[in-house]
Parts: C-alpha cells; structure tokens; sequence
C-alpha cells in the first residue's frame, strides 16, 4: 500500500508526517493565492523539496492530483480543501476535445431555414 505525501507508516497506524504535511498545506495555500500548477512546481523545485517519487522536480500531474485528494482533509481541514476544489472549479470552465484542444462548451446551432 502506497500511503499519499505527507503521511508515514508508524508501526501498524498511520500518522501525518509534519515535515510533509507544511509541503501539502503550503500547496494548497500557494493555489488559492492564485499559484498556477506550473508556479507551484516551480516553487517546489526551487526549495530542492522532491516530489512524492523522489524526483528532483514536481510535476504539475502531481500537483493537481495532490490538490484533487480528499485524503489531505486531515493535513489541510474541510475548509481549505473545499475552497480549493470551489478555486478548481472556476479554472477549469473550459471544455476539452480528447485531444486536449479547448473548445466552445455549448455547440453551434444553425437557425432553420427553409428551402423552397
């Protein structure tokens, strides 16, 4: 079982690690200052903090699913978590084609006309 950044297996119970728990809250309060994923990253790095794999660098995949986690309710509390996912929300009103290429959310609709 692979336990998500910021919590460590202490015998059989699993505990916040506080070192890792002030990554995770200041991510989360980075992103709700306005942080992009991409700034976020680039602070991590900055600091030499390693990412979850023990990669030098973040990957921002990892930092939006981090941000995504309900598992980090108890490091960051209900509120901070909830305004975080509200905070999401409002980013990402764009629609996405499967091939990651944004487009237009409602669909172009012609007016009929008739032919004679």
């Amino acid at each position: 079982m692979k336990l998500p950044y910021g919590y460590v297996l202490v015998g059989e119970e699993i505990t916040i690690h506080e070192a890792r728990a002030d990554v995770v809250r200041s991510i989360f309060e980075y992103y709700l200052v306005g942080a992009s994923l991409g700034k976020i990253v680039d602070m991590l790095f900055a600091k030499s903090i390693p990412s979850p794999t023990g990669n030098p660098k973040w990957t921002r995949a990892a930092v939006d699913k981090l941000l995504a986690n309900k598992k980090y309710i108890p490091i960051v509390g209900m509120k901070v978590y909830l305004d975080t996912q509200f905070e999401k929300d409002h980013r990402c009103n764009v629609d996405y084609d499967k091939a990651r290429h944004p487009r237009k959310s409602t669909r172009y609709q012609s007016s009929s006309i008739e032919l004679e």
